[in-house]
């Protein structure tokens, strides 16, 4: 359900911006995408920037009432709360190269870049297709052994296309190690945010996926990266934490 432009599209891009590697501030900006509007022109409407034809859409309202001051092409359009789906489907539309978020020539640009076309609609797929897979009601509703879930690895291409996994791991008083996985983004949050685990795992550039436990002991290819765990903890930091062994997914 889309919602009326507010601040938290703004604060959603600021965030993005200043850690555009960050796993959950890109879910936080593509969720802002599908709930919040941006201002953009109420037709299709593009300005020249470093040889790229653009469109101009804006998350704050005093950068919008600075780009109409500073542009006479901005003083005869008319500005209208759109959704940022709206306008990218404009812009590849009229074969347009991107959009480019409060573009301004001086002061705050904390919120400022510029999207191609391609770029953001891969951007907005890859993280819609996770949202969409793990927040579903089926999935939240499924079992263990059957849940889809979050998953931080680290993948290794190989020269014959296929590639290996490695897989952060946690272990417990008995010294038995178990591959984290997670069932939604606060859980998650408290893992990849945590200075002992989570950190070290973002600095080494580390992917999160979306398996079911079978995928992560049995992959379809490559070599499984399970060796030396018994199974997996699912949401470790939560209260209700649950470990599922390797011996259940057997047979």
């Amino acid at each position: 359900m889309v919602t009326t432009f507010n601040s938290e599209f703004d604060m959603r891009l600021r965030h993005f911006i200043a850690e555009p590697d960050n796993f959950l501030e890109s879910m936080a900006l593509v969720n802002a995408i599908h709930t919040h509007t941006v201002y953009a022109s109420d037709q299709a409407y593009a300005i020249a920037l470093e040889g790229q034809k653009v469109t101009p859409v804006f998350t704050s309202m005093d950068d919008l009432d600075n780009f109409r001051h500073q542009h006479p092409s901005a003083k005869s359009q008319s500005w209208v709360q759109r959704t940022l789906l709206q306008v990218l489907e404009e812009v590849i539309a009229h074969n347009l190269n991107g959009i480019v978020f409060n573009i301004k020539k001086s002061g705050d640009f904390a919120n400022s870049t510029i999207f191609k076309s391609s770029e953001l609609i891969q951007f907005i797929n890859t993280y819609t297709t996770i949202l969409n897979t793990i927040l579903s009601e089926d999935n939240k509703a499924t079992d263990l052994l059957q849940k889809t879930y979050l998953v931080p690895v680290f993948i290794h291409p190989n020269e014959d296309g296929s590639y290996d996994r490695l897989f952060p791991t946690m272990s417990n008083q008995d010294e038995r190690s178990y591959v984290p996985v997670f069932t939604d983004l606060v859980s998650f949050g408290k893992w990849y945010n945590n200075s002992d685990f989570g950190l070290p795992f973002r600095q080494a550039q580390g992917a999160i996926l979306t398996w079911t436990a079978q995928e992560i002991y049995r992959p379809g290819s490559g070599q499984s990266g399970i060796d030396e765990t018994v199974g997996l903890v699912v949401n470790p930091f939560d209260e209700d934490q649950a470990l599922i062994e390797w011996t259940q997914l057997e047979g």
